[in-house]
């Protein structure tokens, strides 16, 4: 197979895509990159960082070898798209999708978060070549998002050059993009930072990719063979494997770890009964770089020595994690935490971590701590810029225990929750699994067993409240999956309700238990109270689909703020003397 190599204008790549130019055969994966991937996607842009080279297939529009998908999110943004491809990319899927992402803003979730999320340029971080801080995201359901928007619900000029932020958006349509910012943007800076800022955003819009094509003569079944052999070989190592190899004079991490997998009955439940999973020892290893002043992110961590990492302070530190860390946060009645499944950010750990193994050094105030912990579960913190935001975290943590200094994490969060949206669906985000840790550290157990002790809580799943089955048989219009309609109950249960009205379970569990309010009590633990069991009570068979939904409408509307009360009090602490 003789390849071809070229080099391509990246946006022109993605302007392919927009316009069903460029497309992949559908045995492409599917978009798994993170708010943290495109960030750091962006960043090496700015920076001018190769990232990586793009195996690409040219095609005849009228002779397809494959069956094709187009980029995801793309028919969201082009009501006209039409799939006429000239190209197939095998190799480079995720690189451009997290980038059409970034420069078309689809409405569409991104992995671990539940809403839409919208990416920046920080100008001013770019006139201080603080590239990191230079690239953010916030959801748009956000309420510093919004604010960036006029009436239409479009970005206000105005307030984008009060703050000095760049949608990444806007780089979509490069002419109209540089005609605007000579235009507007111009005149914000001197000329040293003018020039500067312009250097780092032409690194975006010039960037060439180097591109290996397969010639149209190639058969498709060896292209198939191609492509499958590139994803079954290609293996990133880790920064944890990378630091085994450097440190292998000072200490055997691998072997370590396994040892610590082996004797520590939380480590194991953390790593899923998995020694294979090298993150769990990671996060070890970033909780000894935070305890002692280092950056946390990969370049930095390559460059940890011996005084830092040895076998005297990985012991010292896995200890922490096994009975101070780990003990604690699988904690149901404190946390939630039933198993791994509902760990909302298994990174946190590290930020614990290094707060555990400074307790000797100050009063470690556990009450301030779980205040920032939830605040960064229902604020989705950790879903990008996670290590930057974990070394701020940790600082601001240890100044928050001498001081009342809200850190940046809770002050968020406060701010949050009068515009805060439990309406996710992605069982994947921090809010969809923190509802959830609320649920079983509210003690909520099974509708139809009536002592609980019968089951294990790993055994409770997350079932619908008004059974799907019946709303589509009713063909109510709602939001079924929604996290608000969604709660801890066995799967046996949940195919004995499947399909009856909520009035009949209700009176099915009264039977169980004897009487209404045995049934009241068990559905209080639900974040369900007595007015919303009175709407349950109400859905019968008979109703009519408006009716249904009418009652569907109100009883998420209560709960969210049963829920949102909760949060509030968890993210607000017990006093609010405490800020």
């Amino acid at each position: 197979m003789e390849l071809e190599w070229s080099k391509k204008k990246l946006l022109d790549l993605v302007k392919k895509a927009y316009f069903g130019e460029l497309m992949l055969p559908d045995f492409q994966r599917n978009f798994v990159w993170t708010r943290n991937d495109i960030e750091e996607l962006i960043s090496s842009l700015l920076e001018k960082m190769f990232i990586g080279t793009f195996l690409i297939q040219r095609v005849n529009p009228n002779n397809i070898p494959f069956k094709i998908i187009p980029i995801e999110g793309v028919t969201k943004i082009n009501k006209d798209f039409t799939p006429e491809p000239e190209i197939l990319v095998l190799d480079g899927q995720q690189r451009l999708t997290s980038l059409f992402y970034a420069l078309y803003s689809p409405n569409i979730p991104l992995r671990n978060t539940a809403h839409p999320y919208a990416f920046f340029l920080d100008l001013e971080k770019l006139a201080k070549d603080d590239v990191e801080e230079g690239v953010f995201s916030w959801s748009k359901e956000w309420r510093e998002y919004k604010l960036l928007l006029n009436e239409a619900g479009n970005y206000d000029l105005s307030k984008l050059k009060e703050h000095k932020l760049i949608p990444l958006s806007f780089l979509s349509n490069e002419s109209e993009f540089w005609r605007l910012w000579y235009k507007e943007f111009t005149d914000l800076f001197d000329s040293n930072n003018l020039n500067k800022i312009e250097r780092y955003l032409k690194n975006i819009t010039d960037y060439q990719v180097h591109v290996l094509s397969i010639p149209l003569t190639e058969k498709p079944e060896d292209i198939a063979i191609l492509f499958e052999r590139i994803n079954r070989t290609g293996v990133r190592l880790s920064v944890f494997d990378l630091l085994t190899a450097r440190m292998y004079k000072f200490i055997n991490l691998r072997m370590e770890w396994e040892n610590a997998f082996e004797e520590n009955y939380w480590i194991r439940k953390m790593a899923k009964d998995n020694k294979k999973n090298t993150k769990v020892p990671y996060y070890v290893v970033q909780g000894l770089a935070l305890s002692n002043g280092m950056s946390i992110k990969a370049r930095e961590m390559i460059k940890i020595d011996s005084t830092i990492l040895n076998k005297e302070t990985w012991d010292k530190a896995i200890s922490v994690l096994e009975n101070k860390v780990l003990k604690r946060l699988f904690d149901v009645s404190e946390y939630g935490i039933a198993s791994y499944r509902w760990f909302p950010y298994p990174s946190i750990i590290s930020v614990w971590v290094a707060l555990f193994l400074k307790s000797e050094e100050l009063n470690i105030d556990i009450d301030k701590i779980n205040r920032w912990y939830w605040s960064v579960i229902f604020t989705e913190r950790y879903s990008s810029s996670t290590e930057t935001k974990q070394s701020r975290d940790f600082k601001e943590l240890l100044t928050w225990f001498e001081e009342p200094k809200l850190p940046e994490a809770v002050k968020h969060a406060i701010e949050s929750l009068k515009v805060m949206k439990l309406n996710t669906k992605h069982g994947g985000s921090s809010i969809y699994k923190g509802v959830f840790n609320l649920l079983f550290r509210n003690g909520a157990r099974d509708f139809y067993e009536k002592d609980g002790i019968n089951y294990s809580l790993e055994q409770l799943d997350d079932h619908h409240i008004f059974p799907r089955r019946f709303l589509e048989k009713k063909g109510v219009n709602v939001e079924k999956d929604i996290i608000l309609n969604r709660t801890l109950i066995l799967s046996s249960t949940n195919r004995r309700i499947s399909g009856r009205a909520p009035a009949t379970y209700i009176q099915k569990m009264v039977e169980i238990h004897d009487s209404e309010e045995d049934v009241k009590r068990v559905l209080r633990k639900h974040f369900i109270n007595g007015e919303m069991f009175e709407i349950l009570m109400d859905v019968t068979e008979d109703l009519t689909s408006e009716e249904v939904k009418e009652k569907f409408d109100r009883f998420i509307s209560l709960r969210e703020v049963l829920i949102k009360g909760e949060i509030g009090r968890l993210i607000m602490g017990p006093s609010l003397d405490a800020f």
